[in-house]
């Protein structure tokens, strides 16, 4: 199911509808990306996030620290539900969990020159009982990960993409205000 959804959400986007929302910004250390799509009771979440925002370095791990520091990081990205804080009345559990770390596997004598590019990509497959109920989504993967400053955050739903910004300062994604404001006209 997980990668039907997924499939779903790959294909709205190669025909256009949601291209201009997903597409990734250049790698710039602080600022990630996070798209969350609905479908029914399916929510499918896709992080992406430079190496150094995660774990504080962009090489591969020298040290028995930076070793645990990487398999530490890994482990709190695999539980989406401590990293996107979801209203407890939509009920969601988690289904499918994917998680690379991009670039972290390169011997260091064969690492390029100008060094790696490390990133990670998490992709989460959850259902809800009720997720219409996810008006607010709070991310306190902030207090778990250092480096994240800012997400550029796109919703996509039935009626198409929504983009958003969260940030260290203001972590959470309020769905309920920016539909009253496009509703009212303020």
């Amino acid at each position: 199911m997980f990668v039907r959804v997924l499939r779903g959400v790959v294909a709205l986007a190669l025909i256009g509808i949601a291209a201009p929302a997903w597409s990734q910004a250049p790698h710039q250390h602080g600022h990630g990306t996070v798209n969350i799509a609905f479908e029914g009771n399916r929510l499918v979440i896709e992080l992406h996030a430079p190496g150094a925002d995660i774990v504080g370095f962009e090489r591969p791990p020298q040290t028995p620290t930076e070793e645990a520091a990487l398999a530490r990081a890994v482990a709190q990205l695999k539980a989406p539900l401590e990293l996107f804080g979801l209203p407890a009345a939509a009920r969601c559990v988690v289904g499918d969990v994917q998680v690379t770390a991009e670039g972290y596997d390169v011997p260091v004598l064969a690492a390029p020159p100008g060094g790696t590019h490390t990133e990670f990509e998490a992709a989460y497959a959850l259902t809800c009982a009720d997720a219409g109920a996810i008006r607010v989504i709070s991310f306190p993967l902030f207090d778990r990960f250092a480096g994240a400053e800012e997400f550029d955050v796109t919703v996509l739903t039935e009626r198409g993409p929504t983009e958003y910004e969260v940030t260290r300062a203001s972590p959470r994604l309020d769905r309920g205000s920016l539909l009253w404001r496009w509703l009212t006209g303020r």
